[in-house]
């Protein structure tokens, strides 16, 4: 992720003769990316030609233009778009206008002019410079001075800016006695822009196109994760949406969402996933938080997830080994199976006493069955399906222990809490011919 700050780095131009030094640089002001140059050892810059590019954004206008007095006598200086193409000259300002009345100096340079390794100009990413000097070496007070600034340039975002030489239109610089300097490398600077940053747990940075998972959750609980945006840059971080979409997108849920703008640098709002699986397997979706990053919007994100049973999930926490966590097992040795003690919330780790309670009403572990008003009725807590869903408890009656009839139907059903509710079914037959009862669990595959 590239980190955007108000920088200025600076390469040196290199000379063939010893000290002939120029430097070019950029910097940013007023957002607005500024051209200098800087030359020592009593240099003065003659010709060269620059390529300026940005690696965001576009080159919307250039102005304050390096222009010097032009006569027949003392001849002048100036800067030059060497390719603005099909661009209009009204699109052209300057901060020293008066400059442009000079006869027979026009800033625009004629397309035909232009080599085919020039710049578009201005509307893209690019545009070429030329600097011609046509002082005479026997004026100095003609030529240009020894520092000072050859363009601004108007981005329409701040941009990271480069600078090379453009061989083709010059590429040289001549000094007043004849020494010839060739820049490789001028220099770059960075404007006031956003940045995003996503991290998740704080500090730990994650990449536009990352992931985050969530891990092993049971179906019927879920889990969150808080994620931060920081704002690395200088200029505010705007326009924060969240969207999703991908495989199960419904299981994951922005429970609280991100508060734009973000100043900078280093302002930072959060937003909260929570993931409920409502299958069990693998389960995933793709975020996308808009922005006005201008290389990372939007910045993209997968999670997943996997979904496990309530009953896994519940085996898993108690510390139950895997090779003894089947919903069939005994591990006990007390006949009771391991899907029966999550049913009734007994504990999976000890023998059934039948002494365990749930609820503030102490209703005991597995169902049990009384003759109330002369029909039998069987009592039982369950786990709401809401909260644990594809367990299902069947309350089934019989006159021979050979068929059996579900009568669930019939159920008389009171909340306890948010997990638990108590069951009450009554046979609508007398017991009088003999009934027998029973509660089924199943569990869904």
């Amino acid at each position: 992720m590239r980190t955007c700050i108000i920088s200025l780095v600076n390469v040196w131009l290199l000379a063939v003769a010893a000290e002939a030094e120029v430097r070019v640089f950029v910097q940013e002001a007023g957002g607005a990316a500024w051209i200098k140059y800087e030359c020592t050892a009593g240099e003065k810059i003659r010709a060269f030609a620059l390529d300026v590019s940005v690696d965001r954004g576009q080159i919307i206008g250039i102005s304050d233009f390096f222009v010097g007095p032009s006569s027949a006598a003392t001849r002048g200086y100036g800067i030059f778009p060497a390719a603005f193409r099909d661009h209009v000259a009204a699109t052209v300002t300057s901060g020293t206008s008066a400059n442009w009345g000079v006869s027979g100096y026009n800033p625009l340079a004629a397309v035909a002019d232009a080599p085919a390794d020039t710049l578009a100009g201005l509307g893209s990413g690019g545009v070429t410079l030329e600097f011609g000097a046509l002082w005479n070496p026997a004026l100095p007070a003609a030529a240009p001075a020894a520092s000072g600034t050859l363009c601004a340039l108007q981005l329409s975002r701040g941009a990271y800016v480069r600078v090379a030489a453009n061989a083709s239109r010059g590429g040289v610089l001549a000094s007043p006695d004849g020494n010839v300097v060739t820049p490789v490398l001028v220099g770059a600077a960075v404007g006031p822009l956003p940045e995003i940053a996503v991290e998740q747990p704080v500090g730990t940075d994650l990449t536009d196109g990352g992931s985050r998972d969530f891990g092993t959750v049971a179906m019927g609980s879920d889990s969150s994760l808080s994620f931060t945006i920081r704002n690395t840059g200088s200029a505010d971080l705007t326009g924060l949406v969240i969207t999703k979409d991908g495989s199960t997108p419904a299981d994951f849920t922005i429970t609280s969402a991100p508060v734009s703008p973000v100043s900078g640098p280093n302002g930072t709002t959060t937003f909260t996933v929570r993931f409920t699986p409502a299958a069990t397997g693998s389960r995933g979706a793709v975020i996308h938080i808009a922005n006005n990053d201008s290389d990372e919007n939007p910045f993209d994100l997968t999670l997943s997830g996997t979904g496990i049973t309530a009953f896994d999930g519940w085996m898993t926490a108690a510390g139950v080994p895997p090779e003894q966590a089947g919903p069939a097992q005994t591990p006990q040795g007390d006949g009771v199976p391991n899907l029966l003690k999550f049913a009734f919330n007994m504990d999976p780790t000890k023998p059934d006493v039948r002494e365990l309670t749930v609820g503030a009403d102490g209703t005991a572990g597995l169902p049990g069955g009384a003759m109330v008003g002369g029909v039998l009725r069987i009592e039982f807590l369950r786990r709401q399906a809401l909260t644990h869903p594809g367990l299902t408890y069947l309350a089934e009656f019989s006159p021979n222990l050979a068929t059996w009839v579900d009568l669930t139907y019939l159920a008389m059903v009171t909340p306890i809490d948010g997990t638990w509710e108590r069951v009450v079914v009554d046979d609508p037959y007398p017991w009088l011919f003999g009934r027998y009862g029973r509660v089924k669990v199943v569990q869904a595959p």
